[in-house]
């Protein structure tokens, strides 16, 4: 096998590093049964016992059965929580996820706070024609259209309309042509510089 073919084999510590935290022992150094149990275990075996004790008006029928579902339900639903997974989590911590993500800002947050991206809104812009009065001076005499075109200079005398051209004379035209392409910046940059020269 060369070294290009060479198989790439990739280790993940991240849930070794996640270690969740336990408690396995008394404050007399002795060892919890069954344990040891994590925070989200101990929590539930309290909150269900609580909860079996408040309500027992409602289930406590069995007589001496009573003590053993008091005991055994809390401790079995903390000890069915231990294997309990979502997304490699226990489910206390993927609760806690959901909460985070459902009140995160859909913006994100910036320095803490909510970020809130205005929305766009339509701007409309005006514009104002003023149109001048014609002045009440007297007219000016006109003069005749022939001479009115002669006194013009021959950028402000009215434009003739193109005569129509046949269609050889126009390819003929155009082949005669020289084709020239357009000049680029630093070419027109180097002309200049020649013609200062040649002026020198």
């Amino acid at each position: 096998m060369s070294a290009s073919e060479e198989e790439l084999v990739g280790h993940s510590y991240t849930r070794a590093r996640k270690h969740p935290l336990v408690i396995g022992k008394l404050p007399g150094a002795g060892r919890l049964p069954g344990g040891p149990y994590t925070i989200t275990q101990i929590v539930t075996m309290v909150v269900v016992f609580a909860a079996l004790t408040l309500t027992q008006s409602l289930w406590a029928h069995f007589g001496v059965g009573n003590v053993v579902i008091m005991i055994a339900f809390p401790w079995g639903l903390a000890r069915v929580l231990r294997y309990a997974r979502i997304d490699g989590r226990d489910p206390a911590r993927a609760l806690r996820s959901l909460l985070v993500y459902t009140s995160t800002p859909a913006d994100g947050r910036l320095a803490g706070r909510p970020q809130h991206t205005p929305r766009p809104r339509l701007v409309r812009g005006h514009c104002t024609v003023r149109i001048l009065a014609p002045s009440s001076a007297a007219p000016v005499p006109q003069k005749a259209p022939a001479a009115r075109a002669a006194t013009l200079p021959a950028s402000a005398q009215p434009a003739r309309r193109p005569q129509p051209v046949p269609a050889a004379a126009a390819v003929s035209t155009l082949a005669d042509r020289p084709h020239v392409a357009p000049r680029t910046q630093l070419e027109e940059l180097l002309a200049s510089l020649d013609a200062r020269r040649s002026a020198q």
